[in-house]
């Protein structure tokens, strides 16, 4: 692979990570975050341990996964620079995930909780509940 296409793969650096949202910096809420998300059965013990978690699986909850993953995005949006209405814009070129949102709430709830995310994390806050 040469130098200029290695320049141009959208990886955010390591040094990144470290940047803070109020009291947690952006690898601790990932860190966070994917555990909850993987960690729903015995078999992953082994990857709950080598994160430093030594609880119980953690139960299967929709509503708590469909934050946890717009926290995610919201993080990754801020990460990679973006602001708010270009996160809007990227959000409204997934169609399918439209459908579904308004199928079963709607409205395009991804995107309501992404960029209302992206306002707290903005604001400092990465525990925040927001309403959806």
């Amino acid at each position: 692979m040469n130098w200029f296409i290695l320049e141009h793969l959208p990886v955010i650096p390591p040094k990144d990570f470290a940047r803070r949202f109020g009291a947690k910096s952006a690898a601790e809420i990932v860190k966070e975050h994917v555990l909850h998300l993987t960690y729903t059965a015995h078999d992953m013990k082994p990857f709950a341990e080598d994160m430093g978690y030594k609880g119980e699986p953690f139960r299967w909850d929709e509503e708590d996964r469909r934050r946890r993953r717009a926290i995610l995005d919201a993080l990754f949006f801020h990460l990679y620079g973006l602001g708010e209405d270009d996160a809007a814009h990227i959000l409204d070129t997934f169609p399918i995930v439209r459908e579904q949102d308004e199928k079963a709430f709607g409205r395009f709830r991804t995107k309501e909780l992404i960029l209302a995310y992206m306002k707290a994390l903005a604001a400092g806050d990465p525990d925040a509940r927001v309403a959806a």
